[in-house]
């Protein structure tokens, strides 16, 4: 594992658990896996502080544990893939609320917090937490508990008695619940959804709304048949494709008159995610080949982002063609031979492209000569950005960070502000009462928040927009190792 992902790991740790959660999870990712004795005599801290932090990385899947040879002790490994999920939560809750509405959001996200929980101590904790909030009913949540995201070890819908609920809200002891069911939020179902997201909405960029309709449909159809990962589903019969687009698309006309029209676009320009039979009488969702599509999407654009548009020219020639000589490059790319040569040697410095030596056959008596082939090898390349995604990360997390802590004083002031203003609000007191409390904030400290937040801002787009680079690079490596 690599440099990058372990910094970006130990500022996630920080963030979220503190210091010696931090220690303990560096430790591990450094040296594999470690006894408790082990990671007491090297990090330094207390026994009870190191049990403490595996038990909060256990409680959230961010460790994990294994019997040594002798079976005598157990050695404790961290899972930095687990780790870096936590990042991704504000996509999660935006997802769930998008499909679920808002109940469902706060069911998630108390979810996220606790890590498992009963259904019974679940609605208990968001509703004493949401008590003044009239839309956040335990009748309303109870409703919620149904989302298919909430999986237990059987699928099971859970038996909520609503007056048992407000017994023990009112009595305040979650002891008395009787609920043994635990429930933890499936990772792989939002990661699915995510995925059909970023297909739809490429395919619907490359061609238009109903042909990003029809894949949906395609899709939904994939996961009656076929494993949610697979690298190509079974075949959909083109005339089921119809009727569920007959069904379902009745506000887009244009996708029924031209369906067969459609399918045959989406197969031929979607980027290798669609794939006919040879009478065309079925199609298959192609995962592996729109992880690759959305892979080579990515790279041009960091080219492009990185060394400009010339090169990502240069860059698309070369995947194009395989392997190909320099002086082609030039002719293909039409770039004077100056610039063509150093933005070649760019992308090559840079490991977006690679060098392949060949010997061509010298004629009779003569010697042979090498040729320097410029290929990409696309297994390589995205190997070297997703480290590139982790350094940035890194950096975009550190000055998060840096903001959080340099304006700590001013924040904690207007959380406080905001909650006394909240309460006030829904006790109906007077605005007068509530301007003189929001005036505690003082111009000039509410032009730094907003330059504070302005920044925080800007920071989080990042880190979401460099999760989904990540997100599409797993996706491409599952179909590659």
């Amino acid at each position: 594992m690599s440099h990058q992902l372990g910094r970006v790991v130990s500022v996630i740790l920080q963030r979220y658990f503190g210091e010696n959660v931090q220690k303990v999870g560096d430790d591990l990712f450094t040296y594999g896996s470690k006894p408790i004795a082990l990671l007491v005599k090297s990090t330094g801290l207390s026994r009870i502080k190191v049990v403490e932090s595996l038990r909060t990385l256990l409680k959230y899947d961010l460790a994990m544990f294994e019997p040594t040879p002798n079976e005598v002790i157990a050695d404790y490994r961290l899972i930095p893939e687990n780790v870096l999920l936590m990042i991704r939560y504000p996509r999660y809750l935006l997802q769930i609320k998008t499909k679920y509405g808002s109940e469902a959001e706060i069911l998630i996200e108390e979810l996220l917090q606790k890590a498992c929980s009963t259904a019974t101590v679940l609605l208990v904790s968001i509703a004493v937490k949401y008590k003044d909030d009239k839309q956040a009913s335990v009748a309303e949540l109870k409703e919620g508990s149904e989302i298919p995201t909430l999986v237990p070890v059987a699928t099971i819908t859970p038996e909520i008695d609503v007056r048992a609920v407000i017994k023990i809200m009112n009595s305040g002891n979650l002891a008395e619940s009787s609920d043994n069911v635990y429930w933890k939020v499936n990772y792989d179902r939002f990661h699915q959804d995510i995925r059909d997201e970023i297909m739809i909405k490429a395919i619907t960029r490359r061609i238009d709304e109903n042909a990003g309709e029809l894949l949906r449909h395609m899709l939904q159809h994939m996961y009656l048949t076929s494993p949610a990962w697979a690298a190509e589903s079974t075949l959909v019969p083109a005339v089921e494709l119809r009727e569920a687009c007959l069904r379902a698309a009745a506000d887009k006309p244009l996708l029924n008159q031209y369906f067969d029209q459609y399918l045959k676009v989406l197969e031929e320009s979607g980027c290798g995610t669609v794939r006919a039979d040879a009478g065309g009488r079925g199609y298959s969702v192609r995962g592996a080949g729109a992880a690759r599509g959305c892979l080579l999407a990515l790279l041009e654009g960091l080219v492009t982002e990185r060394l400009g548009y010339k090169a990502a020219r240069i860059f698309r020639i070369i995947l194009d063609k395989k392997y190909i000589e320099e002086d082609d490059v030039q002719k293909n790319a039409m770039l004077p031979n100056k610039e063509c040569k150093e933005l070649s040697y760019k992308l090559l410095e840079e490991h977006f492209i690679s060098l392949q030596p060949m010997r061509k056959t010298a004629s009779a008596g003569g010697m042979n000569k090498a040729v320097y082939l410029f290929h990409i090898n696309l297994h390589d390349v995205a190997h070297t950005v997703q480290d590139m995604c982790y350094k940035a990360l890194g950096n975009v997390l550190r000055r998060a960070s840096h903001e959080r802590a340099a304006h700590a004083r001013l924040l904690d002031k207007q959380r406080r502000v905001r909650s006394i203003v909240h309460g006030m609000r829904l006790r109906a007191e007077p605005q007068q009462n509530i301007d003189d409390v929001e005036e505690t904030l003082t111009p000039s400290e509410l032009a730094v928040l907003q330059g504070v937040e302005k920044r925080l801002k800007q920071l989080s787009a990042a880190e979401l927009e460099i999760d989904k680079n990540l997100f599409i690079l797993k996706w491409y490596f599952m179909y590659t190792h």
